[in-house]
């Protein structure tokens, strides 16, 4: 069983050439984040910018850099082998919507008892990265504790927002924060109007992860849209033993759709408010890791000394958290970034939170005496017809709940594979019907040829027109199917087949395949001579079905050529086809069928492709 794959081991050959476009929410007109390969340097791709404006760059998250880039020097770069990705950069806000929550921490049951007593200590000995606003390094509540790291933004690295200040207030302040003798150094990523290019927080981790004093926590109180190259920042810090605590954000949505919260490694906090419900703002699902407090939360600010100021959000949850974490680091220094997770989320109040959504774990943060009944939470199962492993043959899979709507804020991966090597992943839709947008950014069904997100990208599909369909160029096709907070439709239903494949000839003998000319889609070469043989079970017979036809037009087709035999190659012609006009589908009298594509030595086109079924 055998079916020629040159369509996609050309298709797939040019993809892995060109490095990916990935595209954000409010982007930056002309700007890009650019992550070089293990190994390459900037001086790889020197030659491939032109005089651009380098921004900044990255050598402890990732090799890479931010630019600003015109279109041609994008494409240049593409073309890279040193690239593995370009980005578009976009921008990110703190996590805040215009306390209590030190005193809900401390106990297991409500009510308050208006005391809070930091029974396992006060953080001494780690230091806390806050990637904010900056602080207000003058402040009464850490005084001698705080310091500056980087400002991304070109000042001093002083607070003229207070989201920063008010962060660290509650990290370690010694009135308003949980861990009440860790030093506190301010890493200015975001600007006094409290939002930041995704590129300036990224050059903040990249400061973290190469000067950081472990024991250390870095708070992250801040997000936007999904964010491969924030995620990969967040991921080499945690590489470097920095435990990472991130916002969950404050959209009423899944978690999962934005970054930094979608990070795994990283600790996601969502919030909560002082009757334990989940707030109404707070993002929820399976990214999350645990809940804090975070309505109304009074703590220090910037400006005067003594500046105080109440607020509320995921960016005042998140902090609580860091500052726990602290607290847990200053008892056991040698923890990593996923044991301390671990310890907090056993020793957190386990079925506390009110309305904690689906799929979020409900784990209320606890530093009191003892355990609060906490646990380690496990996925739930995913819905009917959201992901999962296809090894058969042969089959078939739906967007959740298909033919019934999807839901909001799905998050559904399914992996294709095949089990022999020389096979590959053929998948055909039946219905699509997805929420439609221009650049497919609400919901979308993005495939991938191989077996994670870091392949190259076959499609991004939405909209509800039936796509073509696709064909990977190994063992492999990895989909994510994504919706938004708004809007349903009923999704899509697609089979898939393992075909195996051949280069230029073969003999083949599974129920269908398909044959293309060399390079296909590009052009084919001169000199080609290709010879396929596909044999049907006695008394069966084969029928051959052209799809794309574009090969040298002669009268009598005596250039170049598709010629189709009725049995073996010396059995009498079916057809003869050149030029663009597809012909009908071609049928065999007999149980096989021989096709042979030959080219001259002058006059490359894009050739053919063709499908061919036993019944």
């Amino acid at each position: 069983m055998k079916a020629l794959l040159v369509v996609l081991l050309a298709t797939a050959a040019a993809s892995q050439l060109i490095a990916p476009m990935i595209t954000v929410d409010e982007h930056i007109p002309g700007r890009y984040i650019v992550k070089l390969k293990e190994g390459r340097k900037l001086d790889d791709v020197a030659f491939n910018l032109d005089g651009a404006k380098i921004l900044c760059t990255y050598k402890n998250v990732f090799s890479g850099f931010a630019a600003d880039l015109s279109d041609r020097l994008v494409e240049r770069l593409r073309k890279s082998d040193a690239v593995e990705y370009i980005q578009e950069d976009g921008m990110a806000y703190a996590s805040a919507v215009s306390s209590w929550g030190l005193d809900r921490i401390d106990q297991i049951n409500l009510p308050l008892d208006d005391t809070y007593t930091p029974v396992l200590g006060d953080g001494e000995g780690v230091s806390v990265y806050v990637l904010d606003t900056g602080i207000n390094l003058n402040h009464q509540d850490w005084v001698g504790r705080s310091s500056y790291g980087i400002d991304t933004h070109g000042g001093t690295g002083e607070d003229c927002n207070g989201h920063g200040s008010h962060c660290a207030g509650t990290i370690g302040g010694t009135q308003y924060g949980v861990a009440k003798a860790a030093k506190l150094i301010g890493v200015r990523v975001l600007s006094c109007a409290g939002s930041g290019a995704y590129s300036q927080i990224i050059e903040g981790c990249d400061w973290v992860a190469g000067n950081a004093t472990l024991p250390a926590v870095a708070s992250m109180s801040l997000g936007g849209g999904a964010n491969q190259a924030t995620d990969d920042a967040i991921q080499r810090m945690i590489d470097a033993g920095i435990t990472v605590v991130v916002a969950a954000g404050n959209s009423n949505t899944d978690a999962c759709n934005t970054s930094p919260a979608r990070s795994e490694p990283a600790i996601t906090v969502a919030a909560s408010d002082i009757t334990d419900t989940r707030a109404s703002f707070s993002n929820y699902g399976t990214c999350c890791d645990i809940f804090a407090p975070g309505v109304d939360i009074t703590s220090a600010w910037y400006g005067e000394p003594d500046a105080t100021n109440t607020i509320s959000g995921t960016s005042m949850a998140c902090p609580h958290v860091a500052g726990a974490a602290a607290v847990i680091l200053a008892n056991d220094p040698g923890l990593t970034p996923s044991e301390v997770k671990e310890a907090l989320q056993l020793k957190s109040i386990g079925d506390a939170v009110q309305d904690p959504q689906y799929g979020s774990p409900n784990l209320l943060l606890y530093i009191g005496e003892g355990s609060g009944g906490g646990f380690i939470p496990t996925p739930p199962p995913p819905p009917p017809g959201c992901g999962g492993l296809f090894d058969s043959p042969s089959g078939t899979f739906t967007s959740p709940y298909y033919p019934g709507s999807y839901d909001n804020s799905m998050n559904c991966e399914y992996l294709i594979s095949t089990t022999d090597e020389k096979q590959v992943v053929y998948v055909t839709f039946e219905f699509f019907d997805l929420e439609s947008q221009s650049t497919c950014n609400y919901d979308s069904l993005t495939v991938y040829d191989g077996t994670s997100t870091s392949d190259p990208v076959l499609a991004v599909l939405c909209g509800n027109t039936i796509p073509e369909s696709l064909m990977s160029s190994g063992r492999s096709l990895f989909l994510v199917f994504k919706s938004d907070s708004s809007v349903t439709k009923n999704g899509f239903s697609a089979s898939y087949q393992a075909l195996e494949y051949a280069d230029c000839g073969g003999t083949f003998s599974s129920p269908m395949g398909i044959l293309v000319s060399p390079n296909y889609p590009d052009n084919y070469n001169n000199h080609a001579d290709c010879s396929f043989t596909i044999q049907a079970p006695a008394g069966q017979t084969v029928t051959l079905t052209i799809n794309d036809l574009d090969i040298e037009e002669h009268a009598s087709c005596s250039a170049d050529a598709v010629e189709i035999h009725d049995g073996d190659m010396n059995g009498p012609y079916l057809a003869k086809v050149c030029g663009t006009t597809i012909p009908a589908p071609i049928t065999s009298t007999k149980n096989s069928m021989f096709v042979r594509f030959i080219s001259d030595s002058s006059v490359n086109r894009r050739g053919f492709k063709a499908t061919y079924s036993i019944p």
